[in-house]
């Protein structure tokens, strides 16, 4: 018995495309920027919705649960890049919202991050990222786990 299902295989390959590259570019995001993974794809996750975000919905953004987001934003409070906001017309709301400092950290991060994909991704033409994005978007969507920022580059890419 083995990967006889190719789309067994494909979804392996996706896992350890993942588990691999993913070390690859933490390390190197680090090492060049101060900032890990998580920490810019939380500022980056802010700013692209207007710098203000809701707790719940950051949680479900970053595939985390809602206490592994707490600890993620109070850290990221402490180094004075998001502060939290409780509204006064919903208390029961909590949103994360982007310091000049934070946005400075996702601008700085952002170019190093692309760098980096490109390089470990370098062997993809355009076309096949495209069709990729596209392949993702449909498989998400099918599963009911849609990701915002997927779905909105398979759109732009589809046009």
């Amino acid at each position: 018995m083995g990967f006889e299902n190719p789309r067994a295989i494909a979804f392996y390959g996706l896992i350890v495309i993942e588990a691999r590259l993913r070390d690859r570019l933490e390390a190197e995001l680090e090492a060049r920027t101060g900032l890990s993974l998580s920490r810019l794809e939380l500022l980056l996750h802010i700013h692209f919705e207007d710098g203000r975000r809701r707790m719940s919905d950051l949680a479900d953004a970053l595939l985390l649960s809602r206490g592994g987001t707490t600890r993620l934003v109070a850290k990221a409070e402490e180094e004075g890049l998001v502060t939290r906001e409780i509204p006064n017309a919903d208390r029961r709301a909590t949103y994360a919202v982007l310091t000049d400092k934070g946005r400075e950290a996702a601008m700085r991060g952002m170019p190093v991050y692309n760098e980096v994909v490109d390089r470990l991704f370098g062997v993809v033409t355009d076309e096949e990222a495209a069709m990729l994005v596209g392949l993702f978007n449909r498989v998400l969507q099918s599963n009911d786990a849609a990701c915002k920022p997927i779905t909105h580059a398979a759109t732009e890419l589809a046009q």
